[in-house]
């Protein structure tokens, strides 16, 4: 069995099984959890689909009797209240473990604090140590639960002049298999994925998951005036469990007919320039409890969160291709001067084949500017 030296390896340990499970458990978070025994791991595991155990449950299942005296790693506070499942806290009881280590507290108002003084009442060791990777890991549900909308990540692929299409509108294929086999792993990680009704009319995505192993997400299309169906039209994303969200003043029919599809429209209201708005389409999702949503665009899409402010990180693949004249990866949004533009921190950077990962993530100061539109 693998060593572990102290808590912060431990921790680091659990965050990487959590990440394992990262998109195949939501509503709930993917938690991971370690057993440690005189310095070896005994047990380690991540949480089950919903419905089924929960990490610390799974981890204590795989240690057996090694759980004795024996130390849990957990990135996220323990349940202690009946839901799906029974509470981690009576297994962490039963099963005898003597000390527990977790990385986050929980933020739900049901939970927080609650599992942490069970264990302790119960006469178990608790440390509650931070660990970035946990926030990490943890990121799409500690959003959601703080601000009641998912979080969101805008993902596009681009040649070095910001394109995202050459002039006749085909994008197949901006980037490298590397590249594009990341990107379905990103949807993967991810609740809910959008996209604009001119993607649907241009491209006729699927937005499965297909070149890796994972659960697809929920599809979300933005289409305020449903012009993404008609009498003979069939699209590839109007099936069974994609939501389509509209203005108020679409055709009964188109909505009739994505009702046939076995979409579900939603009437969301619409911003001054007429289009679906962003605050209160994720409003609406937040409510579904959809936890995290993955913006693929287009351009069209990904200005209007962007002049929302609405956004938490924005992952882009570039290739080393010169696209031209094609249409740009954030319309519709303008700035006087270069000074006004927010600049992003970078918060990583790798290659995958000759294509580049590039992550952003918004400036404190830049949080809530909002871009003119032209």
């Amino acid at each position: 069995m693998a060593k572990v030296a102290d808590d912060d390896g431990g921790l680091a340990v659990a965050a990487r099984w959590a990440l394992r499970g990262l998109g195949s458990t939501y509503p709930n978070p993917s938690v991971g959890a370690v057993i440690v025994k005189r310095g070896r791991i005994v047990g380690a595991a991540r949480s089950a689909a919903t419905g089924g155990p929960h990490a610390e449950v799974r981890a204590i299942a795989a240690a057996g009797r090694d759980c004795r005296g024996a130390t849990l790693y957990v990135t996220l506070e323990p349940c202690c209240h009946h839901g799906r499942t029974g509470p981690c806290t009576e297994a962490i009881v039963t099963a005898g473990l003597t000390r527990v280590v977790v990385g986050l507290r929980d933020p739900a108002a049901h939970a927080s604090g609650k599992g942490l003084a069970q264990l302790r009442r119960a006469g178990i060791e608790v440390v509650l140590a931070p660990l970035g990777a946990a926030h990490s890991v943890h990121e799409h549900y500690l959003h959601h639960v703080r601000t009641a909308v998912p979080f969101v990540t805008l993902k596009a692929a681009v040649g070095i002049d910001g394109r995202i299409a050459v002039h006749t509108g085909d994008s197949k294929w901006i980037t490298g298999e590397p590249a594009r086999r990341d990107g379905h792993r990103l949807r993967a990680q991810h609740h809910a994925i959008a996209v604009g009704v001119g993607t649907v009319i241009s491209d006729d995505p699927g937005l499965d998951v297909r070149l890796v192993r994972g659960v697809s997400p929920i599809a979300v299309v933005f289409d305020t005036r449903l012009r993404s169906v008609g009498p003979k039209l069939r699209r590839a994303i109007l099936r069974p469990g994609t939501l389509v969200l509209h203005g108020a003043d679409a055709p009964a029919r188109a909505v009739a007919r994505v009702r046939a599809t076995g979409a579900e429209p939603i009437v969301i209201a619409t911003d001054r320039h007429g289009r679906v708005d962003v605050a209160d389409a994720l409003a609406e999702l937040g409510r579904r409890e959809i936890r995290s949503l993955l913006v693929e665009g287009g351009g069209t899409l990904h200005g209007a969160f962007v002049r929302a402010g609405a956004w938490q990180r924005w992952v882009v693949y570039v290739a080393p291709r010169i696209l031209g004249q094609g249409p740009a990866l954030c319309d519709g949004v303008e700035w006087p001067r270069v000074a006004d533009a927010p600049r992003l921190l970078r918060e990583s950077v790798g290659r995958l084949g000759d294509d580049l990962r590039c992550d952003y993530v918004p400036r404190p100061q830049a949080r809530g500017t909002r871009a003119r539109r032209s």
